[in-house]
């Protein structure tokens, strides 16, 4: 049996009405989150790292003046004379630490006598008040993972029998492991 090409009928009027509809459904069935896709993007890994920190900062100058109201007449150690115009500001994040503290004289020999002490410290044990020699000598212990600050208090003395005169010192204070 054969056929005629002319027999055939073909539905192109339906296709053609049909297309527009396929569409339609196909937008209104695909999920918002498919149809905003971005047309691109890219990741990275970002790392944050942490060293180790030991930080030490003094805030502020000092001057000490012995004079007539710092003197008991009869007795050669005169002063003190002290100032808590001074602060001591520290951070760490590690295991615990020690401040030390050691001063130098600019003009030696060291004539009189300068002794410093933590005051209020708001982490961290203050030693005793602390003579200040070429030494490093323990000024507060127990400082570990945390910043904190005290105040300082400086403390000058003076023997009538080493005269007049001056001592200028710098003063380190430095952390290290206890």
């Amino acid at each position: 049996m054969t056929r005629s090409l002319t027999s055939i009928q073909h539905p192109v009027p339906l296709m053609k009405s049909l297309v527009p509809l396929t569409f339609l459904v196909a937008l209104i069935c695909i999920p918002p989150a498919v149809q905003a896709q971005p047309y691109g993007s890219a990741s990275r890994t970002v790392s944050v790292s942490v060293s180790t920190i030991t930080n030490v900062a003094v805030t502020g100058n000092v001057s000490l003046t012995i004079g007539l109201a710092n003197v008991t007449a009869g007795v050669d150690l005169m002063g003190p004379v002290t100032s808590t115009a001074t602060s001591l500001l520290w951070g760490i994040n590690s295991s615990l630490k020690k401040i030390s503290v050691r001063g130098v004289v600019a003009v030696p020999p060291q004539k009189y006598i300068l002794k410093v002490l933590a005051v209020s410290p708001t982490t961290g044990t203050a030693a005793p008040e602390v003579t200040v020699s070429t030494t490093d000598t323990d000024f507060m212990t127990n400082v570990g993972r945390s910043s904190g600050t005290c105040t300082l208090q400086y403390s000058g003395y003076a023997l009538a029998s080493k005269g007049t005169g001056s001592d200028s010192y710098t003063i380190t204070f430095t952390i290290a492991t206890q």
